[in-house]
């Protein structure tokens, strides 16, 4: 019983550390984009998508956080 307890502990946390990660690089590339806007402001159009997946990553977070 102990370790099935122990097992469920250690994959919500790497859950947690990839969903860490996840939005890390969401962040680098929403951070890539708006220097790329400078030279074609085209590129813009993918903004929505970059900011839609930075809160499904957060909503992720949040929701493994109560499992903690």
């Amino acid at each position: 019983m102990v370790t099935e307890n122990s097992e469920l502990d250690r994959i919500i946390h790497s859950m947690y550390i990839l969903a860490m990660v996840n939005v890390g690089i969401w962040a680098i590339s929403i951070i890539a984009i708006i220097f790329m806007m400078q030279a074609s402001p085209i590129v813009k159009r993918l903004l929505p998508t970059l900011i839609g997946g930075f809160g499904v990553g957060g909503a992720l977070i949040a929701t493994i956080s109560r499992l903690m």
